[in-house]
């Protein structure tokens, strides 16, 4: 059965998650090619495309960057250039040394200080093209350029780190971190071609619990289903991040259900599975109710790959050897 699934706007603490672009007259658009460079140096000026099309004009190369996203934060120590980050928001976490960064809010657009983030003199600010729009003419009005970024998909996010790459002097150390990704997908993946169609398990995956939101074929996290050889039962729907009922779930009846850590709390194994009528489920029949680390499943990331890897060993256990853990190293 296909059911119609209308977005809905996320709440705050979502946000982080996934975002919405909310501009007026904005359109999200297509994901570039990354075979041609983004990024032309001269003598005393570079030049950006960022992810709105916009040209970002830096006078050299920047030396105090503010990130507004978890997942940036990690993008940035991934390829080296964690050190020239004098802002970050509440919940950048990780790497450990990021908790000494100084914090500018929780990185939504009420969570924001202009005050602090003025008060550390940046030359480059790192926003996310959806949820951070208003910001950007504020501080071009003061000549404080942004680059607006936020991959949705792997593909993106290696082209997200080769922009940053090319814009901190960091180049060589993206190029290597995209193809120790690409390596390490291919490690985790190989196997999912033989898997026969009726051995592939159906999963739902939870990313909210109140409204009950979930992942769409749009999303990263769709992606990372589909790269485990995991048939998302909502894989019809028509957004990245869709609202649901507990009857649709109920309907669709996976074989497995994984959700993060935390939502707006830490997720409770025993609440979840208790929720009325989740006793009819399969996955709670056979105790196939597991957890993800929240940080690593909800920011596409360089850690993206360490949540796949958990997916995969609790949908298919034995898959993988015990050695396959390749993680990427962020500094």
């Amino acid at each position: 059965m296909r059911i119609p699934l209308k977005p809905r706007r996320p709440l705050l603490l979502y946000s982080l998650i996934c975002g919405s672009c909310f501009a007026i007259g904005c359109e999200r658009p297509e994901a570039f090619a990354i075979e041609e460079p983004l990024i032309v140096a001269q003598p005393s000026e570079i030049v950006i495309v960022d992810r709105l099309n916009r040209k970002v004009c830096l006078s050299g190369l920047p030396k105090r960057i503010i990130s507004l996203a978890p997942a940036t934060t990690e993008l940035m120590f991934a390829i080296g250039a964690g050190d020239l980050l004098v802002g970050a928001t509440d919940h950048c976490n990780y790497p450990p040394s990021a908790s000494q960064i100084a914090r500018i809010g929780g990185g939504t657009m009420q969570g924001i200080s202009h005050e602090i983030i003025l008060s550390l003199k940046p030359d480059l600010i790192l926003s996310k093209w959806d949820t951070h729009q208003p910001l950007i003419e504020s501080f071009d009005r003061i000549r404080i350029p942004m680059l607006a970024i936020g991959p949705d998909s792997l593909v993106q996010l290696y082209e997200d780190a080769k922009m940053l790459g090319q814009a901190t002097g960091h180049v060589t150390e993206a190029d290597a971190l995209i193809e120790s990704m690409r390596r390490r997908v291919g490690a985790l993946t190989s196997w999912v071609e033989s898997l026969p169609k009726e051995q592939r398990r159906r999963v739902f995956y939870e990313v909210w619990d109140q409204p009950l939101m979930t992942v769409g074929p749009k999303s990263f996290i769709g992606e990372l289903l589909e790269l485990g050889g995991m048939d998302n039962v909502f894989s019809d729907a028509t957004v990245a991040y869709p609202r649901i009922s507990d009857e649709v779930v109920l309907d669709r009846n996976p074989d497995v259900v994984l959700a993060p850590t935390t939502h707006q709390t830490p997720v409770s194994l025993k609440i979840l599975s208790k929720r009325q009528g989740w006793d009819r489920l399969l996955a709670v029949k056979n105790s196939q109710v597991f957890l993800i680390d929240g940080d690593k499943v909800s920011r596409c990331g360089p850690r993206m790959l360490d949540a796949l890897e958990e997916m995969i060993r609790h949908v298919y256990p034995g898959k993988l050897p015990a050695n396959q853990t390749d993680e990427v190293t962020v500094h």
